[in-house]
């Protein structure tokens, strides 16, 4: 079994959806489906109950946090039955109009407010908002999150481990020497792979990004952190079962088993 920790699999057109599927079907990858705004959330349900091996789970991605400003009652329904909160954060690197950044943090704190209640771990996008993110949960005191697709200063990573955060490794491993670096300072404990399929490979290397190219990023990890692969996966089980103990909705790994 594997753990897929960070997809749009809402993102997938029909004509990728079915053999996106039963790649995740055949090569028991646990999906952790995230979401960009309540109609991806509400596309992913749908996706996810055919298939017991997706995990829906909502938040709003900082892209589209403009739409929400004044309407975040609307987030309400959702950020209660999600088990994780996310995709939610702040970008400050890709969104280059820093008059959209205080809308940001507005619905960001929002979405924070839900987590510290009910004690919700949260799925982040950090984006050249490192420092900002981690003083924020700081003040919510919001610990053991999943810091997606790291890519910030080293010298915060230890700083986010002492939150009990995991950092998620994905496709870019394969193509970064900042993420080659960034993976070997992250200590085993603390890692969960993910592809950000179907967008994040084929930002990088141009074809659809499909759930089998998990398995590459599994090989290039255990490269990097210079143990067998198969080590590395026992480690990434144990890791998910860590991190997803006790939270209501999220599958735990037993063995070739799942439970609730």
């Amino acid at each position: 079994m594997f753990v897929d920790a960070h997809v749009h699999i809402d993102r997938y057109d029909e004509a990728m959806l079915g053999e996106a599927l039963h790649q995740i079907e055949t090569h028991r990858i646990l999906t952790v489906c995230v979401a960009m705004d309540v109609p991806s959330y509400l596309r992913t349900k749908e996706i996810a109950a055919c298939s017991p091996w997706l995990v829906p789970t909502f938040g709003v991605h900082p892209w589209a946090a403009p739409r929400y400003r004044d309407e975040l009652a609307l987030l309400d329904p959702s950020l209660a039955e999600t088990p994780l909160i996310g995709e939610a954060g702040l970008d400050f690197h890709w969104v280059e109009d820093p008059s959209l950044y205080p809308v940001q943090v507005e619905v960001f704190r929002y979405q924070c407010g839900w987590a510290q209640r009910l004690s919700k771990p949260m799925n982040l996008h950090t984006k050249g908002a490192e420092r900002e993110i981690l003083q924020t949960l700081h003040e919510f005191g919001l610990r053991g999150s999943i810091i997606h697709w790291y890519s910030g200063p080293l010298e915060l990573i230890d700083d986010y481990l002492a939150l009990g955060c995991y950092f998620t490794l994905g496709v870019e491993t394969m193509f970064s020497p900042l993420i080659e670096e960034i993976a070997r300072h992250i200590p085993l404990e603390r890692i969960l792979l993910e592809t950000d399929n179907p967008g994040g490979y084929e930002w990088l290397a141009g074809p659809v990004g499909m759930p089998v190219v998990l398995l590459d990023v599994l090989a290039k990890v255990a490269a990097l952190k210079g143990i067998d692969p198969a080590q590395l996966q026992a480690q990434l089980g144990h890791n998910w079962q860590n991190f997803s103990r006790g939270i209501k909705g999220l599958p735990h790994l037993y063995g070739n088993q799942t439970a609730y």
